[in-house]
């Protein structure tokens, strides 16, 4: 188990939500803006909730280990959530120019891989 800590408290979840929450942050930390993850956490009364944490580029967490922590069937109780797609979001278009607009950006593809415009 690992308690997370960031300026207004902190929070404890398992070992596997705590590294993809790290590596996670670390992604963001190149994007502009914020995101909402939710993770599961353990409560004061020992029943597993979902916390709601904002992440950003500016976010700093220390991530320690709770040594006298120990939870039956972690990885279970603790599932490590989906998180939010960072950066480029692609649309797909549909309609009667989608055809030709994806020609057109295939051309420019290979102008650009064959060196024109250099």
């Amino acid at each position: 188990m690992k308690r997370i800590r960031f300026s207004s408290g902190s929070v404890v979840t398992g070992d596997a939500v705590a590294a993809a929450l790290v590596e996670y942050i670390t992604s963001v930390s190149t994007t502009e803006g914020s995101v909402p993850v939710e993770i599961p956490v353990l409560g004061d009364d020992g029943q597993t909730s979902v916390s709601t944490l904002v992440v950003g580029a500016d976010t700093q967490i220390e991530v320690s280990a709770e040594d006298d922590l120990h939870v039956d069937h972690e990885t279970e109780r603790f599932p490590v959530p989906e998180l939010p797609s960072i950066g480029l979001a692609a649309t797909v278009e549909s309609g009667p120019h989608a055809e030709r607009t994806a020609v057109d950006i295939d051309a420019m593809m290979a102008d650009i891989d064959e060196g024109l415009g250099q």
